[in-house]
């Protein structure tokens, strides 16, 4: 009997052991996955429980994104020798880069644009883009930040923050309140180099006005460093100063204009005052002072004083409409050259009233048939055969009808008002240093004066009693 039972507790010693289901968790490398590979059990081990899961992951530090339904599957329906994802981090989601968008043109198509007829137009290039004080030159799209990720370890992930636009901040811009737009600081022409937006007050043209470059308006100044050719147009809301000639053209100022060199054949119409060498067979507007070394065969409006300087000063033929004075050394010519003076205007004025003269009539003989057509509809409003469409009409009839009235009665008092001006207005003088040529005629105020032999040395000016001729 002992002999047997030794036998049989041997028996039992060499039966295997039971291996429980062993649990193996792995961690990503990002950190946002977690996996469970589960060795079966051995010799009647026991399966993996909800309890030895849970375990298994908590040894881990597996603590975030636990997937508990996929654990209690797991523990009612093993699955073994396989990775099963258990656990899901939170993925970071990176920043957006900031973006802009440029709202003029970078790149300028040069070429001359095609008529209809299929001719081409050299003078409207464009080559200059305006732009006023305050307006949106970039929209600018900010950067996101981004939120952060956390892994399965309940660890912060972070993001990648979007990066902002590179500074596209040149001269005479600023950013809005919020960075989101580049504006203008001031009025002129933008352009953008060398990765910044720029807002110049002055244009500067390298070479000549011509085919290459088009007519140029701009707003602020201009500086050309050649000529302006013939035929084309230079416009500027500030000063131009042209340092080569200006021939068979046109310059528009709304400040100063400076000629290093002179005008021929042109039109110069400027603001405030205007500088020159000379100027010939030219139309002039300025309403500050004219200073130019000669003038020949032009007509001349000037709104305060012109004056002829160097050793040549002179003014020969053509008509002069001056504020001020007028300043010379030599009037006409020995030839006998017509030139006419007038002096105690303001040209202005005068082109003012010459405006109303012309406007007055054309708006009394509207407001005449507007008078007409309200009374025919008058009548038909009284027989009662007003159609809606008629009806509107005399609405807008009537309402023309006043308006014009109203724009004529302010216009005859505008005239009245110009023409007291004119006449109580004080006057300036005539000076020429050296002669007043026959062929001269000279205006100061009501008064005319024709200049029949040569005046040495003298003085022109105005009293009750006509033009006074004095010494200097």
């Amino acid at each position: 009997m002992n002999n047997s039972n030794n036998y049989s507790k041997a028996i039992d010693d060499s039966s295997p052991q039971p291996i429980d289901a062993i649990i193996k968790v792995f961690i990503s490398n990002n950190r946002l996955e977690a996996y469970i590979n589960i060795a079966p059990p051995k010799n009647g081990g026991k399966p993996p429980s909800i309890q030895a899961l849970m375990t298994a992951l908590s040894n881990k530090n597996v603590t975030f994104g636990v997937i508990e339904k996929i654990l209690d599957n797991i523990s009612k329906s093993p699955i073994y020798d396989k990775n099963i994802i258990v656990a899901r981090g939170v993925r970071p989601v990176n920043g957006i880069n900031g973006s802009y968008e440029i709202l003029f043109k970078i790149i300028r198509d040069l070429k001359p644009k095609e008529r209809e007829d299929g001719t081409v137009d050299f003078h409207d290039l464009e080559i200059v883009e305006n732009v006023k004080q305050g307006q949106t030159l970039c929209n600018i799209t900010l950067p996101t930040e981004g939120t952060d990720g956390i892994s399965v370890t309940n660890e912060r992930i972070s993001c990648i923050k979007g990066k902002p636009v590179p500074s596209l901040l040149g001269k005479n811009t600023k950013l809005n309140q919020d960075g989101t737009a580049i504006i203008s600081k001031i009025d002129g022409q933008v352009n953008y180099n060398y990765g910044k937006i720029n807002v110049n007050e002055t244009l500067f043209i390298k070479e000549n006005v011509d085919i290459s470059t088009g007519n140029i308006k701009v707003a602020g100044n201009i500086i050309v460093s050649g000529a302006v050719h013939p035929g084309f147009i230079v416009e500027a809301t500030g000063n131009i100063e042209v340092r080569g000639g200006v021939s068979s053209a046109t310059l528009i100022s709304g400040g100063n204009i400076i000629l290093r060199s002179g005008a021929i054949g042109s039109n110069l119409n400027c603001e405030g005052d205007l500088t020159s060498r000379f100027i010939e067979n030219s139309r002039v507007f300025v309403k500050g002072n004219i200073k130019t070394d000669y003038i020949m065969n032009s007509n001349i409006k000037c709104g305060k004083t012109l004056q002829t300087t160097s050793s040549i000063s002179k003014i020969v033929g053509g008509t002069y409409l001056v504020g001020e004075n007028i300043e010379a050394r030599i009037i006409g010519s020995a030839a006998g050259v017509n030139t006419h003076l007038e002096i105690g205007t303001d040209s202005t004025i005068i082109k003012r009233q010459q405006e109303l003269i012309k406007e007055l009539p054309q708006s009394e003989s509207k407001a005449h048939s507007l008078e007409s057509l309200i009374s025919l509809l008058r009548q038909y409003e009284t027989a009662n055969r007003l159609t809606p469409e008629k009806k509107k009409t005399l609405h807008d009839a009537v309402y023309s009808y006043q308006e014009i009235a109203r724009s004529i009665e302010n216009g005859k008092k505008e005239l009245a008002q110009i023409t007291e001006l004119i006449n109580t207005k004080g006057y300036g003088r005539v000076v020429c240093s050296d002669t007043i040529h026959p062929g001269t005629t000279v205006k100061i105020g009501p008064f005319q004066m024709k200049v029949d032999e040569p005046l040495a040395g003298r003085s022109l000016y105005y009293s009750e009693d006509g033009i006074c001729v004095g010494m200097l």
